[in-house]
C-alpha cells in the first residue's frame, strides 16, 4: 500500500458515518432521508454491487412507483449532489454500470467497512487454532461492533438479512471471549465484553452473564442492582419466570453480601444517603404515596408479614386489581392497556397508604398488600382505586378486584392440594 495513499471509514455497526482521513462527513439532520438509504444500500453491497432492480426496490420499500427510473435517477442525483457537499473524495461517487450500483473508488484512497472488517476478522478467528491467536482476532472484531448494523433502517428486509448472520458471529464471539476470560480470571476484561454485549443487544439475556462478571469483580452491590432491573424485566416486561442462571446469581450476590456487609455502621450510612435522596428528589423513587416494589421484592414482603401476622395483631389482605373494557372483558389493544396499566399504578400510589405494598404482576393487573385493613373495608379502598382511575383515563376504565386475606391463604392452598391430589 502506497504510504500516501488516503482512508474512506464507512461506520455501519451502531451507526451511520462516513469520515475522510479522520474527518466525519456531514449528511444532513435527517438520518432516515431516502438518498441516505440509496447510499447505506450501495455501501452494503460494495463488494459485488447492487442490481437496480433490487436497489429499487429496497430504497423504495416495493411502493409502486409511476416513472421507476425516473424516481432512481433523480434520488442518485439528490445522493450525488449530498455527497459532493459533504467532501466525499471523487467524480461522480456512485457507479452505475450494466444495471449494477457500486461506490466510486477515486485514486488514492482506501476504503474500509466495519461490517466487512468484522466479517473477516471472525473468519480468520474461527479459523485460527492457537486460543491466543483467536481471542486477539476476536478482541479486534468486538472493538469494531459499536451496535446493530444500520438502525436507523434495521426493521428493513435488506438489513435484515446481513444483520442476522452479523449477530451469529458477534454471539459466537462474545461465547468464546466469554470461556477465555474466565479461563484466565480476566474479569476486567471478561466485564466489559458482557457490558458491551448487554447494551448492544439488551433481549439477548447478556446482562446474566454480566451479573456474574460483577460478582466475579466483587462488585457486590452493582450486581445486586443488575439483578433487581433484570428479575424486573423478566418478571414484569417479559411475564415469565426467572431464568434458572439469575436465580443462582441471586444465591452468589447473597452469600457475598453477607461477607461486605458485616458493618452494621456501613448500612446505616447507606441507608441514611438513600434517605436523604429521597427526601431531596435526588431519587427517582416517589417520596410519598404507597410503596412499589418489583414481583420478587412483594414475595419477600409477603412472606415477612405473613409469619409476623400473629405477633402483629392486625389483618393483611392480598388484593388483585385487573383492568377491563367498559364491558368488564380483558383489554384488547396493546397500547391501551399499557396507557392504563400506567395509569393504576399511579391511582394505586397516590390512592393507597404509606403502609401499603403492590407490585405488577402482568400487563393488566396488581397486587396489593393492604396492612391493618378490616375486610369490609377493601370495597371502600377499591371504590376510591376505580375513580381515581377513571379521573387518570376518562370515564370508561374499569377496573376488577379480589380479595383474600392472608391468614386464610395457607387454607385455600391445603384445599386446593387436596382437590388436586383427589
Amino acid at each position: 500500500m502506497p504510504t500516501d495513499e488516503k482512508r474512506i471509514v464507512i461506520q455501519m455497526l451502531g451507526q451511520f458515518a462516513v469520515s475522510v482521513d479522520g474527518q466525519q462527513l456531514y449528511f444532513g439532520e435527517n438520518s432516515k432521508a431516502n438518498f441516505l438509504k440509496l447510499i447505506q444500500v450501495i455501501f452494503l453491497h460494495h463488494e459485488t454491487g447492487i442490481a437496480k432492480r433490487e436497489l429499487i426496490d429496497y430504497v423504495f420499500a416495493y411502493k409502486e412507483l409511476l416513472d421507476e427510473n425516473n424516481s432512481l435517477n433523480n434520488l442518485l442525483h439528490q445522493a450525488r449532489t449530498q455527497l459532493k457537499k459533504s467532501g466525499m473524495p471523487g467524480k461522480r461517487y456512485i457507479e452505475g454500470k450494466k444495471g449494477i450500483y457500486t461506490p466510486e473508488r477515486p485514486e488514492g484512497y482506501r476504503f474500509s467497512y466495519d461490517f466487512a472488517d468484522f466479517r473477516r476478522l471472525c473468519q480468520r478467528a474461527q479459523e485460527a487454532v492457537a486460543p491466543e491467536e483467536k481471542a486477539a482476532l476476536y478482541e479486534q472484531a468486538g472493538a469494531l461492533y459499536q451496535g446493530e448494523l444500520l438502525p436507523d433502517f434495521a426493521t428493513e428486509n435488506w438489513v435484515i438479512v446481513e444483520s442476522i448472520r452479523l449477530k451469529e458471529s458477534y454471539d459466537e464471539l462474545v461465547r468464546f471471549l466469554g470461556d477465555f476470560y474466565r479461563k484466565k480470571q480476566d474479569y476486567d476484561h471478561l466485564y466489559q465484553l458482557y457490558a458491551q454485549a448487554a447494551r448492544i443487544y439488551p433481549e439477548s439475556g447478556w446482562q446474566i452473564q454480566l451479573i456474574d462478571a460483577m460478582i466475579l469483580k466483587k462488585q457486590t452491590k452493582e450486581a445486586y442492582e443488575l439483578y433487581n432491573k433484570t428479575a424486573h424485566y423478566y418478571l414484569d416486561e417479559l411475564e415469565v419466570p426467572l431464568p434458572d442462571e439469575l436465580v443462582q446469581c441471586y444465591a452468589r450476590i447473597y452469600e457475598e453480601l453477607k461477607v461486605v456487609s458485616e458493618n452494621i455502621g456501613d448500612i446505616q450510612a447507606d441507608i441514611l444517603k438513600r434517605d436523604a435522596a429521597l427526601k431531596s428528589g435526588e431519587d427517582t423513587e416517589p417520596r410519598t404515596g404507597s410503596y412499589y416494589c418489583a414481583y420478587a421484592s412483594f414475595i419477600d414482603v409477603y412472606n415477612v408479614l405473613r409469619r409476623n401476622m400473629s405477633r402483629r395483631g392486625s389483618s393483611i389482605f392480598m388484593m388483585l386489581c385487573t383492568l377491563v373494557d367498559y364491558e368488564g372483558k380483558p383489554i384488547q389493544n396493546p397500547e391501551k392497556l399499557n396507557a392504563r396499566s400506567e395509569a393504576l399504578k399511579q391511582a394505586l400510589y397516590e390512592g393507597l397508604r404509606q403502609g401499603d405494598v403492590f407490585t405488577k404482576y402482568s400487563s393488566s393487573q396488581y397486587l396489593l398488600l393492604l396492612i391493618g385493613t378490616k375486610k369490609e373495608d377493601c370495597s371502600i379502598i377499591y371504590q376510591r382505586l376505580a375513580r381515581k382511575l377513571k379521573e387518570l383515563t376518562g370515564p370508561r376504565a374499569e377496573l376488577r378486584y379480589r380479595i383474600v386475606s392472608l391468614a386464610e391463604i395457607p387454607a385455600v392452598l391445603d384445599k386446593t392440594k387436596n382437590v388436586e391430589n383427589g
